[in-house]
Formats: C-alpha cells, structure tokens, sequence
C-alpha cells in the first residue's frame, strides 16, 4: 500500500511539473525559404540571450521541407538568426561565391505565445535592427539597420573589409517594411556611419508611418525587406516592437 501511495504521488509530482513547463513555454515554428518560395532544407536556427556572445540558448534545423519548431521558455530575446551553415562565407563555404548566402535576423523576440514566423534570406543581411520613436516629432516610426551586400563584399579588397562600405547608396536600395503584416509608407531613408569596435561602417536610418491600427497585443512586428538594386542582392529582417508599460 505505501508503495503504491508513493508512485502516485510521484507520478502527481511528475505531471505538475509537466504542465508547469508547458504553461511556462512557448512554440516558435515556420518554414525557411529563399525569395522565390524554395525551401531551405537543414538550415540552421539559434536564438540568442542578451549575452550576444555567449552560445545559442536554443537550436534547430530544418527538416526537408524547409520547416522547424522550436520550444523555447516565455521571454524576451535578443535575437533569431537562421540560414544554411554550408553556404556562409565564414563557415569555410567550398560554394562559389555566387552561390554563398548571408543570414537571416529577427531581433528583439518576445516569445509570449505559440507563433509563426516565416523566414527569408538571400545576400544580403539587415543587422542590427533598432526601431523607435522620437517624442515630440512627426509620428511614425524610426528604423535602425546595417544592410550589408555579399556581392559588395566580394568586390572589396580583403585587406580592407572591415572599413569598406557594403551599404547600397539610397537611389539604389529598394525598402519595403510592413507593420503587423501590413505595408507601411517609407518617408526618408538615410545612410549614416556606425561606429563599431575596429572602425567605420555604414547603417541606414529610416523613418515609416505608423499603420493605422495597431496590434492589439503589447508588441507590434515589423518585417523590412531590401534589394540592393545594383547587384540583386535581397534579404530581410524582423523586429518586435515592445509598447510603452510591456514587460
């Protein structure tokens, strides 16, 4: 008889902590493609900590079809990043350089319920990602990004690669953002220096309106796609923007 109280208090004990864990994550899931809709097989996910240098707190690949699912602790991360390890330039790629490839970012994510986010990328990484408002000034929103080009990189001396600018001028750099999946007008876009730990590099800074309604939930996701016009080089870039009094 004590024997059989104590398995089921265990087994109690067991399937409280089980539901305690399920109630404390959330499921992050999509599918990685390119820009023409092929999928990404075995392309590699990992999120970040707000120790950007520290491992990935979490990790995953694609299956064939290009999807994955991730469950992750509620919270806030510093960042998503995801593409194929074998066509990355610093991975050691034995792919020609036509055919290497530059990440995909999703920055700021607040993991608070089950979502989807569906991901893109090509040859060109938006980094850095920064969206916020300035008090007192039209309204709308300011974006802060590092669009870097691979075919930019390529064309650049080597020796010279941390200084050179990868950033497309802005009469060749098309921008597209939507807000909560709705396209939003762009009304400046800006190149600007960044100062970075080995020197200079180039960012953008661009100003959109404000869709004219908002996400009933305590954060709004932007999505900013950009095709450097003079090389094709294409990629995109989200971030989750927290409301006034979240988290």
């Amino acid at each position: 008889m004590t024997k059989k109280i104590l398995f089921a208090l265990l087994l109690i004990c067991s399937l409280y902590l089980h539901a305690s864990a399920q109630k404390d994550s959330i499921t992050i899931s999509g599918i990685v493609t390119d820009f023409e809709g092929n999928a990404k097989d075995s392309a590699f996910l990992e999120i970040k900590g707000r120790n950007f240098g520290k491992e990935s707190m979490y990790e995953t690949y694609t299956n064939s079809d290009g999807r994955y699912s991730l469950k992750v602790k509620k919270g806030k991360y510093l960042a998503l990043a995801s593409m194929k390890l074998c066509e990355y330039p610093k991975s050691n790629s034995l792919l020609s350089p036509e055919d290497m490839r530059l990440e995909f970012w999703a920055w700021n994510v607040i993991a608070e319920e089950d979502m989807e986010l569906n991901i893109h990328y090509h040859r060109l990484e938006i980094y850095g990602v920064t969206v916020f408002k300035i008090e007192g000034a039209s309204p709308g929103y300011t974006i802060y990004c590092r669009p870097m080009s691979l075919s930019k990189y390529f064309s650049s001396p080597k020796s010279a690669i941390d200084y050179t600018d990868l950033c497309a001028d802005p009469d060749l750099l098309d921008v597209k953002v939507t807000i909560n999946e709705v396209p939003v007008k762009i009304n400046m876009k800006q190149k600007v220096k960044e100062y970075i730990s080995d020197g200079i590099c180039n960012g953008y800074l661009l100003h959109v309106d404000a869709p004219k309604e908002l996400s009933k939930k305590g954060y709004d996701i932007f999505r900013i796609e950009m095709t450097d016009l003079e090389n094709g080089d294409k990629g995109e870039a989200v971030y989750f923007k927290e409301k006034n009094g979240y988290l």
